[in-house]
């Protein structure tokens, strides 16, 4: 069979195929990210910290330490797959490609509702499955893959809600929410969204039944929050430490300034950016490729999207505006930060609204000349995602590589040999050392301070007084290698590394501060002592 004939069989021109074949290319690059099996990075180091020693009950009944917060229902269902297959990096992450997968499913039954075009349909379907923020988010042991999810299949039950079938569909829609409630902090937004629309819309149409039964979806809803809050949102931290790391990111309402209407553009554009083109973890600082041409152009398309999609479908616009004024409004009162990894349940509206326009531009033009305008719009709107996530086939995300950095000290380590750690790192080194066999290393760790010049010197100072130190091997992330130079001074000034090996993400230096007159110098004071040397630098 000839390539020309191929393409004429019957079964390759149907547009449900191809749609399948989207979806196909869409596992694959969730496959590929979670099979390259990273290191945890920082974020994920601190929940697995505090989540892998603990039981059941008391994930369910205590508060998670390191400033962490999760949905207590994807905590009970990872714990229950790590109870089965052990704590390893695929185990936590594997929840999180399942919710990538499903959400990508339903991509499917929600395009073909909402858009009667094929270019349309393929848009939704395409930015689903190659957006690389979705696709990263597919392969770490967070919850933000769950708050797509979530917001999916909310979408799918109240776009699909008919009053003549209004007790089972408010029957799967009451389940579907209350369940959710549990397996997303972000879903709260969502459903006020979904629930205030259909409840106004049945009261206008007047809908008795589906009034009535939208009514005792709701009050469902109110009970399984009000049982999700006492049990776990109630416990979540609130030491100021969140709300100062997400300070720039509460939304300024009512605006007094023009510093406060920028703010509403920065946050639309960084929405934008987060859906079509982040690459990895979505990090709460304002970047320069939120202001590029392309994001400003899709910017301006997702606008004029969601006015056509007001057009085309009201209930899943409403429903979008409503979830957006209810992050907005959670944001103003500084409850919940409007900005990265965090809004990350809103990327479906964005894409909704391009698909609208795709459709939108299908039928307002002339009928020969509007399905290769849309089919040209759909390439150029999915192909940013699409080059991006193709590259990760072939150099798949690896931010802070802890894990690796660990491997090649325990290749290259002698008799002797000690890491220094900071705070920041030492979470890494409990959880790899003993697979690792790095137990038996001493380690010596310091907290991050403005002073870091005092922390350097004081740390050296206890190798220093360890009579049996030898080589001292520092792990550092990036955070540290880019943005703290004053660390990396202190260190070279004390002594010059033997030698440096980079990593994605993170470094390992290499020192020996032995030979050092600093070092020399306490371990001649240390030798006129009575009291034991080295004591207090063990672990």
């Amino acid at each position: 069979m000839t390539t020309t004939s191929w393409l004429r069989h019957k079964p390759m021109r149907s547009p449900a195929l191809w749609l399948w074949l989207v979806v196909t290319a869409g596992v694959v690059f969730r496959l590929r990210q979670y099979l390259f099996n990273r290191s945890l990075w920082h974020d994920e180091i601190l929940l697995v910290s505090t989540f892998a020693d603990r039981g059941f009950s008391e994930l369910i009944f205590q508060p998670l330490g390191n400033n962490q917060a999760a949905p207590l229902a994807f905590l009970v269902l990872v714990k229950a797959i790590t109870g089965l297959f052990g704590t390893h990096e695929w185990s936590l992450r594997l929840l999180s490609l399942v919710y990538g997968i499903a959400a990508l499913g339903l991509a499917l039954p929600i395009a073909g509702r909402m858009f009667p075009s094929f270019a349309a349909r393929a848009t939704f379907v395409g930015l689903m499955a190659a957006s690389p923020v979705l696709v990263y988010y597919s392969s770490e042991f967070k919850q933000y893959q769950g708050d797509v999810l979530c917001t999916m299949l909310i979408l799918w039950l109240t776009i699909r809600f008919k009053p003549e079938h209004c007790v089972r569909d408010a029957i799967w829609l009451g389940l579907a929410g209350a369940a959710s409630v549990w397996l997303s902090h972000a879903i709260d937004f969502v459903l006020a969204g979904s629930g205030l629309v259909l409840w106004l819309e049945m009261a206008r149409r007047r809908e008795r039944s589906a009034w009535l039964a939208m009514t005792a979806v709701g009050m469902a809803w109110l009970a399984s929050f009000a049982a999700d809050y006492v049990l776990s949102l109630s416990l979540l931290p609130n030491d100021g430490y969140l709300a100062g790391f997400w300070a720039t990111s509460f939304a300024p309402i009512p605006p007094s300034s023009l510093n406060d209407l920028h703010w509403f553009g920065e946050a639309a554009l960084g929405l934008v950016y987060l859906g079509m083109h982040q690459m990895g973890t979505a990090f709460r600082e304002v970047l320069p490729g939120w202001f590029s041409t392309p994001i400003v152009l899709l910017l301006a398309l997702t606008v004029a999207g969601s006015a056509a999609l007001a057009r085309q479908n009201g209930r899943a616009a409403m429903m979008g505006a409503v979830s957006l004024m209810a992050v907005l409004g959670a944001s103003a009162l500084h409850l919940y930060p409007f900005r990265a990894r965090l809004i990350l349940f809103m990327v479906p509206f964005v894409f909704l609204a391009l698909a609208a326009f795709v459709q939108q531009a299908h039928d307002l033009t002339r009928r020969w000349a509007g399905p290769w305008l849309a089919a040209a719009l759909a390439i150029a709107t999915v192909a940013m995602p699409v080059r991006l996530s193709a590259h990760t086939l072939v150099h798949p995300n690896n931010y802070q590589d802890l894990r690796g950095a660990l491997q090649y000290i325990a290749a290259h380590r002698e008799p002797g040999d000690h890491v220094m750690l900071s705070s920041w790192t030492h979470h890494f080194y409990n959880f790899y050392a003993q697979r690792l066999g790095l137990a038996d290393m001493p380690q010596f760790e310091y907290t991050p301070t403005i002073n870091e010049v005092h922390n350097i010197r004081s740390t050296v100072r206890r190798i220093c007084l360890d009579p049996h130190a030898g080589r001292t091997w520092v792990v550092a992330t990036n955070q540290i290698v880019s943005n703290n130079r004053h660390f990396l001074a202190a260190l070279n000034n004390l002594a010059p590394p033997l030698f440096t090996y980079p990593m994605d993400g993170a470094a390992v230096f290499l020192h020996d501060f032995r030979p050092t007159a600093y070092c020399q110098r306490y371990r001649a004071e240390a030798a006129t002592l009575s009291a034991p040397a080295g004591a207090s630098g063990r672990p």
